[in-house]
């Protein structure tokens, strides 16, 4: 059964929550919001930079006061309330200095990421994880970040998600929490690449995947996840039609000697594709409980 979804107002019932986190900076450093638009939705925020200086009130994603100067160095919360549509770090010059996410607020936010914070290495203690019920689409959120784990019930909220591409990749979270997607459901059209290159990732919840029925692509989900012990079963997913790479390593040192291939995807009617599907996972069938072996798997998905 799936966890219970709840319902969750825009305003979220207890006044405004700020959208926060840490940033680290040396004396002098000049630092800008990565704002974005969302369906042309301009951001209208006012912004805590949390050195004593004065809040700043910006109202579009070019406005020079999304750009902030911190005279002395330290670690420094920054607080956004009102209404912040799109907030992507992806990979920019000024990734380096988030150090912390505190709280996701009520900011209506609907896409967000954190691509390449790699001195941010948690995500665990929030509280207000009903900030992300509008996001619907986690690309990058995590991406490169110095996370090892994923709180259990990150996405409780997340009904509106669409895609979670590359959400987790290159991180060095070592399992996935049971229930993760439950309560993203039928709205998840693409886990493209969500776990590309987790090297450290050994185990996932075996019906991960089992409430997320409008599935269409897999392409490269577990690519290069070379530790895995096991993978998940794909049989609610009958929409699906890609599952390129999904599992594809580019070396044979991988958990694939004791994975169990219950399911002949290469024999769903219409004929996914599966380029590579399994590359390198010389090991499966090793395994005697296991149904196939990787002389059953057709060249082209290997």
């Amino acid at each position: 059964m799936s966890i219970a979804r709840r319902l969750v107002s825009s305003g979220g019932g207890g006044g405004a929550v700020a959208f926060s986190f840490d940033l680290t900076v040396t004396a002098g450093q000049t630092y800008t919001l990565p704002l974005f638009s969302v369906g042309g939705t301009q951001p209208n925020i006012s912004v805590s930079w949390g050195d004593g200086s004065a809040d700043s009130v910006v109202t579009s994603t070019t406005d020079v006061n999304a750009t902030h100067t911190f005279s002395s160095g330290g670690t420094y919360t920054v607080n956004i309330t009102g209404s912040l549509p799109g907030f992507r770090v992806d990979n920019d010059s000024f990734r380096l200095l988030y150090s912390a996410i505190n709280s996701f607020g009520n900011v209506g936010i609907r896409q967000i990421n954190f691509y390449g914070c790699s001195n941010i290495t948690t995500i665990s203690g929030i509280s207000d994880l009903d900030g992300l019920a509008r996001v619907t689409q986690f690309n990058n959120t995590f991406r490169g970040t110095g996370i090892t784990s994923i709180p259990s019930g990150l996405f409780e909220y997340a009904t509106s998600a669409q895609e979670f591409t590359d959400t987790f990749s290159f991180t060095g979270i070592t399992s996935v929490p049971n229930n993760l997607f439950d309560n993203a459901g039928t709205s998840v059209a693409s886990f493209n690449s969500t776990f590309l290159g987790c090297l450290s990732l050994t185990t996932v919840p075996t019906n991960m995947f089992q409430y997320n029925t409008a599935v269409l692509s897999f392409s490269s989900t577990f690519r290069n996840c070379r530790a895995l012990t096991n993978i998940p079963t794909f049989v609610y997913n009958s929409n699906a039609t890609l599952f390129s790479n999904i599992f594809n390593m580019s070396s044979t040192t991988n958990g694939s000697s004791s994975w169990d291939l219950d399911e002949a995807l290469w024999l769903r009617t219409p004929t996914p594709l599966g380029t590579n599907a399994y590359n390198n996972c010389t090991g499966i069938g090793t395994n005697p409980s296991s149904t196939y072996d990787y002389n059953d798997i057709p060249l082209n998905w290997k």
